[in-house]
Formats: structure tokens, sequence, C-alpha cells
């Protein structure tokens, strides 16, 4: 039962993974904003977009 409070959301690896993930979410949604400019970009240059 000692473990638990280090374990435990508030612990120090909790929180620790709380912020590894959230950081790799932001990491991931960027680099899927950026490959979503650039795709989009592509289309324009290459006159496929749909207008």
């Amino acid at each position: 039962m000692d473990m638990w409070l280090v374990f435990y959301w508030t612990g120090p690896i909790g929180v620790g993974i709380f912020l590894i993930c959230l950081g790799a979410m932001i990491f991931l949604l960027t680099k899927a904003d950026e490959v979503s400019k650039r795709a989009k970009a592509f289309a324009r240059e290459k006159g496929l977009d749909k207008k």
C-alpha cells in the first residue's frame, strides 16, 4: 500500500505519464496539421482542387 501514492494520479509517476502523453498528442496534432497544409498546397499547385 506504500507504493499506491507513487503510482496514483497525483504522484510523480502519474503526473509524468500525463505530461508525456499530452506532449505527444500536441506533437502529433501539429504534425497532422502541417501534412494537411502541404497536401492542400500541392493540390492547389497541380490544379486538383475542387473549385
